[in-house]
């Protein structure tokens, strides 16, 4: 609790500076289905929804072509099965994260970005029963550098959404690797 509140502090904090040199600045929360690998057999990873919220803006460059950064508090779960039925546990990974994407504005109501995310571990969580109870997550890899495709669209003049795809091969935490994720966001603009 104490990291969320951290970073909504840091994300207060620099609020007012991004919305004074940004175009489309907002407010940003939305769902994520999160996948990813275990290199251990006889257990399978399973996708989970997780969820972020930040704030982020369209800084031009020249034109209609710009960069979109802000920052985000991302939670990334994954599900664990052991595959003979002997338990299960539920492993969650939060970040703060500072996309620095690419993007180009079609229009006023329509832009695409690609990029990275700087992902910085904020907190790590491990819940198991059965043969995985006690287990834990060891050496989570931080930060990281995960690879953002996306586009993002108003439908109103304060309102709109954008939607992602997000993919990190390495190794996010010992023998967890391949995370990926879909997602969508609903966004509050500010002018």
């Amino acid at each position: 609790m104490k990291h969320l509140l951290l970073s909504a502090l840091l994300v207060g904090s620099v609020f007012t500076v991004q919305a004074a040199h940004a175009d489309d600045f907002g407010l940003e929360v939305g769902f994520r289905q999160q996948s990813g690998t275990l290199d251990a057999t006889g257990v399978t990873a399973k996708s989970q929804s997780g969820y972020q919220l930040g704030v982020s803006g369209f800084f031009p460059f020249q034109g209609n072509l710009g960069l979109r950064s802000g920052f985000f508090y991302v939670n990334r779960p994954l599900a664990v099965d052991v595959d003979a039925g002997g338990g299960d546990a539920k492993i969650s990974l939060t970040y703060f994260e500072v996309p620095l994407a690419l993007a180009y504005k079609f229009e006023d109501y329509a832009s695409v970005f690609g990029g990275v995310a700087l992902s910085i571990n904020l907190d790590k969580t491990y819940d198991g029963n059965g043969i995985l109870k006690g287990q834990k997550v060891d050496d989570v890899k931080s930060p990281v550098l995960p690879l953002i495709l996306g586009a993002s669209f108003k439908f109103a003049p304060q309102m709109g959404t954008s939607v992602f795809f997000e993919s990190f091969g390495g190794e996010a935490a010992k023998g967890l690797k391949d995370f990926k994720a879909v997602g969508a966001n609903l966004v509050i603009y500010f002018e």
